[in-house]
């Protein structure tokens, strides 16, 4: 994907594909859905938060990328499908064994603003991957095998040179301060961990399996499984302008298991194949260390303590696809009939800052005990344990359905001509939980602020809607020969929406989590309490107001979707090389917006 023109990388490893949203594409593997549905990670692809590769590269025998495809069978996205199969086993017994290293020795020097400035040797890093396939026959003509396994291990150091610690200020915290501070937090049994040099890791492992059947001349049956486990420790790491202590850095455990089994059928001048797909993911992170309130100094820039949106954070989605085409061959057209449908199971769990988060003006404060400027906390408001603990997880379930029917016509030997209709339906199968203080005393009053809540309350989650996608597209072969093609094409294209965005209507209502936000004054000095099990305030389940963030949809939210139409030429070249010029148009017809309702509406 990376050589597609069309695609360009965003901050934290996105991809957007003809402008659109990083994550408004689509990812199949052996055309399973294998993308992050929830939309947390910033490649959209399973193990993304960690760094790490739903499967090894060396198991993929091609990648498609679809960007303006008038194909109707092709759906799921606004900006591009991406699709990998899997290789697959022969006769032929064959297969590989690897090991890629990357260190410091073959990194070259640091990268400069300018060509004067000095550059100096990387730190020590390693990045090493081990793995090996193989593929053959378990009976020849009729029963084929193939498997891979991988191992990755990353260590990225994160060094840090005190002196370099707000060279420029006079007031500067010196060691002595920071080892004192250090000592205040060991006093408390809590070890906060280093705050100067410390190394980033990445742990993972990748298994795959395929089995090919070739079950007689008219049936072929495929089933692939992978297994991806993975583990990253991003410690945190101080910079020029702040001191922050390993501890207070990340410790996140993903593991993704996936299967896809296909049927290919021929039955006389018919064809039908139907796919399906069940994709686990387990996202678990967690603070490092042992649990403590999170700590912050103003003066001096100091961190410490657990990672404030880390205590109670999981993630846990089951996918499950179901693809069918169906297609006729009748003279000149080619007629598809077929349908794709996904359906999602979620379960977010996310209280920030669930072990307190204070903050203090200056580390002397901090080590004399004095009182903290400002305390955060969110709460379950419906019980359970601390952090994961909790019984304030979102749990709802959503699908997607799709179906289509499509003409390709070829009208002569050189022109073809494919024309369908789509129509998608997204549909929210579990309603929110009702929030009855909100509906009735604040929704009056956001109203009579000005305010158009298009139906959108507690308890309502967007009413399904059709959404149709009718596309035209046309392959015009010049010369005959293939020599010279000219195609394009006009059509609408759906995408999914990354779950984290309407998710928040079953975490975010005000009666799952509350929030607290307190500043110390003299009358109420705040008092700082070690113990995250101890942290207020108290909350009996049941017999509390509701409190929180509250995340509403309008009533006729509509999915993304785009209007694109492209013309391209594409020109055999001597040494086997094609050349291509293509123009794409993308109008957007229906995409997400957020409104503050926090914030007063601008009079005139």
């Amino acid at each position: 994907s990376r050589l597609t023109p069309q695609a360009s990388f965003t901050g934290g490893g996105g991809l957007s594909i003809a402008g659109t949203n990083n994550r408004y594409n689509a990812v199949f593997i052996d055309g399973a859905v294998n993308n992050d549905v929830f939309g947390l990670a910033g490649n959209g692809q399973n193990g993304g938060q960690i760094g790490i590769s739903p499967i090894s590269v060396d198991a993929i025998s091609q990648i498609q990328v679809l960007v303006s495809p008038y194909d109707v069978t092709k759906g799921g996205f606004a900006g591009g499908g991406i699709n990998a199969v899997t290789r697959s086993g022969s006769n032929k017994f064959e297969g590989s064994v690897y090991y890629m290293t990357r260190n410091q020795g073959l990194a070259g020097k640091t990268p400069t603003a300018v060509s004067e400035d000095d550059r100096t040797k990387l730190d020590d890093f390693s990045a090493n991957i081990y793995g090996f396939r193989l593929g053959g026959a378990l009976k020849k003509d009729k029963l084929f095998f193939f498997v891979n396994a991988e191992i990755e291990k990353r260590e990225t150091p994160q060094p840090f040179n005190f002196d370099n610690y707000d060279a420029d200020n006079e007031d500067r915290l010196t060691r002595d301060d920071i080892n004192r501070f250090v000592s205040k937090l060991n006093s408390y049994g809590y070890d906060p961990g280093s705050y100067e040099d410390v190394v980033d890791q990445v742990d993972g492992t990748k298994f795959l399996v395929k089995l090919d059947w070739n079950i007689n001349k008219k049936h072929k049956f495929t089933v692939r499984h992978s297994y991806t486990q993975g583990e990253s420790i991003d410690r945190n790491t101080s910079r020029q302008d702040r001191v922050r202590f390993a501890n207070s850095g990340i410790l996140f455990p993903s593991v993704t298991n996936s299967t896809a089994a296909e049927l290919k059928s021929n039955f006389g001048n018919n064809s039908n194949n139907l796919i399906i797909g069940y994709t686990t993911v387990r996202d678990n992170r967690d603070p490092i260390g042992s649990a403590f309130p999170y700590i912050d100094i103003r003066n001096g820039n100091v961190e410490a303590g657990s990672e404030q949106f880390s205590t109670a954070n999981i993630l846990d989605q089951d996918v499950f696809t179901i693809t069918d085409n169906f297609v006729m061959f009748k003279g000149k057209h080619t007629w598809t009939f077929g349908t794709h449908n996904e359906f999602f199971k979620m379960r977010n769990v996310f209280i920030r800052q669930n072990f307190g988060a204070y903050r203090w003006n200056s580390i002397e404060d901090f080590i004399n005990d004095e009182a903290p400027l400002q305390f955060d906390r969110s709460f379950s408001l419906v019980g359970g344990g601390l952090g994961d603990d909790t019984n304030a997880a979102a749990e709802f379930s959503a699908m997607q359905l799709a179906f289509y029917a499509q003409d390709e016509i070829q009208v002569n030997d050189r022109f073809k001509l494919t024309a369908g209709v789509r129509v998608d339906i997204p549909v929210f199968s579990t309603d929110p939980d009702v929030n009855k203080d909100f509906n009735t005393r604040t929704i009056p009053l956001i109203e009579g602020a000005g305010y158009d809540l298009e139906g959108a309350e507690t308890g309502k989650a967007p009413k399904t809607a059709l959404l149709f996608a009718p596309r035209i597209g046309f392959n015009y072969d010049a010369n005959g020969d293939q020599s010279t093609q000219i195609r394009g094409g006009l059509g609408i294209f759906t995408s999914r929406v990354p779950f984290v965005w309407p998710g928040g209507m079953y975490n975010n209502n005000g009666i799952f989590v509350g929030g607290t936000r307190q500043f110390t004054s003299d009358d109420n000095p705040l008092v700082f309490e070690s113990d995250p099990a101890q942290q207020g305030p108290t909350v009996n389940p049941g017999s509390v107001e509701p409190s929180g963030q509250i995340d509403l949809f309008a009533e006729d939210f509509k999915y993304p979707q785009v209007l694109r139409s492209s013309l391209a030429i594409d020109q055999k070249l001597p040494w086997g090389l094609v050349g291509t010029a293509e123009v794409i148009i993308t109008k957007t017809l229906n995409n997400v917006f957020y409104k503050n309702l926090n914030l007063k509406k601008a009079t005139e």
